[in-house]
């Protein structure tokens, strides 16, 4: 399956890197990869190329390419990204004009934000027995996606004691207590740290749109 996204990339000029090429391997043949991320659905490169045709025609995008991988439940697609300039990152694709950004340049800090926000949220996942060993087993099957540095962020975090510590959705929100292995105040820290510090920004939209 995982031949269908490099033919789909080669068709729109996209020259794969090789830990995202791996990551998309794994997913394509194991839909259960990253199984402990929230909101997070893979996508078969059939869907993907009408995810393309749809909505990410580089014909509308600037000089921007889209190769979509995966998406949210509301349909908006984390995509591989070529810049007009020629550079490369992962970005989710917003709808409705919202500012995107390409928040990362490799694949691997995209999949250790992932892991950094589950860690300071555990409530999501229905079985937590054991659970520090369970991601780390899930971290683990990542390796060949991820960077060094990052495989030892993840396994030091998810060695930490699972405890209890107050939690807030939003800025507006009430607190709760939720089991955590990292402070929200930590996750902010650590996100930072794996995002670009300043992105480029831009809206995804068709022409008829502009």
């Amino acid at each position: 399956m995982e031949a269908h996204f490099q033919k789909l990339a080669l068709k729109i000029g996209i020259e794969l890197p090789e830990r995202f090429s791996a990551l998309i391997a794994l997913a394509q043949s194991d839909k259960g990869t990253m199984r402990s991320a929230y909101d997070l659905f893979w996508l078969d490169a059939e869907e993907a190329e009408r995810e393309i045709d749809e909505w990410l025609n580089p014909d509308d995008q600037q000089g921007r390419t889209f190769l979509p991988f995966a998406t949210n439940g509301g349909g908006e697609s984390y995509c591989f990204v070529r810049l007009e300039n020629g550079a490369t990152g992962i970005a989710q694709a917003l709808h409705y004009g919202q500012t995107t950004s390409l928040a990362h340049t490799d694949i691997s800090s995209w999949v250790a934000s992932h892991y950094v926000r589950i860690a300071a949220n555990l409530s999501h996942l229905t079985h937590q027995t054991e659970i520090g060993a369970a991601l780390i087993h899930e971290v683990q099957l990542l390796h060949p996606a991820l960077l060094p540095a990052d495989r030892a962020l993840l396994a030091e975090l998810f060695s930490r004691p699972c405890v209890a510590m107050p939690f807030k959705d939003g800025p507006r929100s009430p607190s709760k207590i939720v089991n955590a292995f990292v402070s929200q105040e930590d996750e902010k820290a650590l996100l930072e740290k794996l995002e670009q510090s300043d992105p480029v920004e831009f809206t995804v939209l068709r022409d008829w749109m502009r």
